[in-house]
């Protein structure tokens, strides 16, 4: 089995964006590629480079794992993925990302994710209407 065929999550890239309105600065997150083939392993921990959960600490930590990306992903430390077919959430690229090598190329790339807060999707929600006198 190639290695293409196990990256068979699917998730959006997010990049924060800086942009200013009447000179202050907006920080958003903007996604700056769609489809990105992933392999999110939140299971997998590579011993002496992620954080492991212990019973001293009272509480599992939020989730964390591996992601493997294909050598050529558009990914950047500090970005974050949105989980679009397999687990769900968004996740932090934390640190550095390793690339693993064969003799003459790059293989792929690894990076350890850490789950971020739930974003709100209002999106679908109904909006209140303050303009009703029942409000008033």
């Amino acid at each position: 089995m190639s290695f293409k065929a196990l990256l068979r999550h699917r998730c959006d890239v997010l990049r924060l964006t800086e942009t200013f309105l009447n000179g202050s600065p907006i920080h958003e997150w903007a996604v700056v590629a769609t489809g990105v083939p992933v392999f999110a392993d939140l299971n997998f921990v590579r011993l002496g480079k992620d954080p492991t959960w212990t019973p001293e600490a009272g509480r599992p930590t939020t989730r964390t794992g591996v992601g493997f990306f294909n050598r050529r992903a558009p990914i950047r430390s500090g970005d974050r993925i949105r989980m679009t077919y397999g687990p769900t959430g968004t996740f932090s690229i934390e640190a550095a990302i390793d690339e693993a090598w064969q003799p003459t190329r790059r293989h792929h790339l690894e990076v350890s994710l850490k789950e971020v807060p739930t974003q709100l999707d209002l999106s679908g929600e109904e909006t209140l209407d303050y303009s009703s006198e029942e409000m008033a």
